[in-house]
């Protein structure tokens, strides 16, 4: 009973401290953004006041003066919006790592899925003066996946590589198959990832970078594993890094064997 007693409490203690955990990050990385619009939205209000006041030269709404309060207001609210848009990724992640959905299979072309993922990202890209090099395989045979999961995963490694990139650089994207699988694989130009990092890095709210939520690689590793696939990652530092995902092309024979179970 004794022995029992001490499970439960270490076993209450570990789910106390998790929770502590995830509470303390949502609050850190909900902050950030939160006080970003705080700010401009300070901003954007004594800009507004201006307008019902008088210039200098005694005439209330002088043209010049009020096309400078729109220009102004007109860049707060992109700023303000752009973390609206931020806050909306971080709670995803968050509700996506604590709650994960089980992937819906379905044979698909990951070339086409790697496609429209960088079709989504490009603005971002070139926004950043940074180019995408594709170099895809030519009759690449369909694998099974979830194709929006797979694209999610994507996204999260194409960001990685556009922020380890500095203005400029190049992300080489490729597609290929082996071993009864089809893989796809993102290599950067930047930086490159530390060894002593490298162990860390897929650890829950672990990130290097200073607006990261440290839940993208986590949630890319977990849909990887859930649809019985690999994620490769090979760095070195100052020389960039190529992270790598390998999918089957047919369902896992477990998997078969699972199903045949529940129906019997």
């Amino acid at each position: 009973t004794e022995a029992r007693e001490q499970t439960h409490e270490a076993i209450e203690s570990e789910r106390i401290q998790a929770l502590t955990l995830l509470a303390a990050s949502v609050a850190h990385e909900l902050g950030n953004p939160l006080n970003a619009l705080s700010i401009h939205l300070q901003l954007m209000d004594r800009e507004i006041r201006k307008l019902g006041q008088p210039s200098a030269a005694g005439e209330a709404g002088d043209p010049d003066e009020v096309s400078d309060i729109a220009a102004k207001l007109e860049k707060y609210i992109s700023v303000a919006k752009g973390e609206v848009n931020r806050l909306d990724y971080i709670v995803t992640q968050f509700l996506q790592a604590i709650r994960p959905s089980k992937p819906k299979l379905k044979k698909s072309s990951l070339n086409d899925t790697v496609e429209e993922t960088i079709e989504l990202l490009r603005p971002e890209f070139d926004n950043r003066g940074q180019a995408i090099k594709l170099e895809f395989a030519k009759s690449l045979p369909l694998a099974l996946f979830d194709a929006a999961q797979i694209k999610q995963s994507l996204i999260n490694l194409m960001k990685n590589s556009m922020h380890a990139m500095s203005t400029g650089g190049e992300l080489t994207i490729k597609t290929g198959e082996a071993a009864a699988g089809v893989w796809v694989s993102l290599t950067d130009t930047g930086g490159g990832i530390p060894q002593e990092q490298i162990k860390r890095i897929f650890e829950p709210y672990y990130t290097t970078k200073e607006k990261g939520s440290g839940l993208g690689l986590m949630i890319v590793q977990r849909i990887v594993r859930d649809h019985d696939g690999r994620l490769e990652l090979m760095s070195h530092g100052g020389k960039g890094t190529t992270f790598r995902i390998w999918l089957p092309q047919e369902e896992r024979r477990q998997h078969l064997l699972e199903t045949a179970a529940n129906e019997a």
